[in-house]
């Protein structure tokens, strides 16, 4: 019987040694010495790049049977991967593109997205949970479409399942809705943030555009908050919001 896999892996008795694998890991997780290659199962996200790009002239990289929780590492890490809560594929949000059209984020309110690890650095789930405890230590809740919702165990402190903490992704995003008159507030939180995460994270903020369509981001964070204007713009997707036909 043909051993089974619990992650992906490099079966040594087709690989031919080339290494031309180990380039393409988004997550250094393929290691090599001398003709011998393989996967550090422990550094692994479960991103699929490795068995996708069919670089192996040896069809040698092969997916592991994944169970839980290691399965959340390939749906926070895989494009393909679809949540079963969300219905979304790849790390499970639509995070503030849709907002035009679903009004996530409601006039006097911020939207907050923290992703959590980048290729290379990557992450682990207990840097995601520093994030919800913290937010949640300040009073402030993950929404309720984030995947993360569902690996929270208690949503007072903002703790997740203790079985999921090790788990290694690509990266994680992380949603909240904060009123504006909290900005400052916010600001805090994301100083504090900065000394505790071990890893590199990036803040995306989103507010509502005045009557005129104009950004309002230095408004309500002043004059030092670095902004990018008209980032991504979805046309002709505010008709759900739209009040009074204009």
């Amino acid at each position: 019987m043909k051993k089974k896999h619990p992650h992906t892996y490099i079966d040594p008795s087709r690989c031919g040694g080339c290494r031309q694998c180990v380039t393409i890991c988004p997550m250094n997780a393929i290691l090599a010495e001398q003709r011998r290659v393989w996967i550090d199962p422990d550094e692994c996200a479960e991103c699929g790049v490795c068995t996708r790009s069919r670089i192996c002239p040896k069809q040698a990289i092969h997916p592991g049977q994944l169970t839980w929780p290691r399965t959340l590492r390939a749906l926070f890490s895989n494009p393909l991967a679809k949540f079963k809560n969300t219905q979304v594929y790849g790390r499970g949000t639509e995070e503030m593109k849709t907002n035009d059209s679903q009004d996530t984020y409601p006039e006097g309110m911020i939207g907050v997205i923290i992703e959590v690890g980048r290729p290379v650095l990557g992450t682990r789930l207990s840097e995601a949970e520093r994030v919800v405890k913290k937010f949640a230590a300040h009073g402030y809740s993950i929404t309720d479409n984030n995947p993360v919702k569902s690996l929270i165990e208690d949503p007072a402190v903002g703790s997740l399942k203790r079985e999921v903490l090790g788990e290694r992704v690509v990266s994680c995003l992380l949603e909240f809705i904060v009123p504006e008159t909290a900005a400052g507030h916010l600001m805090t939180i994301l100083g504090e943030l900065d000394d505790e995460i071990q890893t590199v994270f990036n803040v995306c903020l989103a507010v509502r555009a005045d009557q005129e369509g104009a950004a309002r981001l230095r408004e309500v964070f002043g004059a030092d908050i670095h902004s990018i204007p008209n980032v991504k713009v979805n046309l002709g997707m505010a008709r759900g919001i739209l009040k009074n036909g204009k």
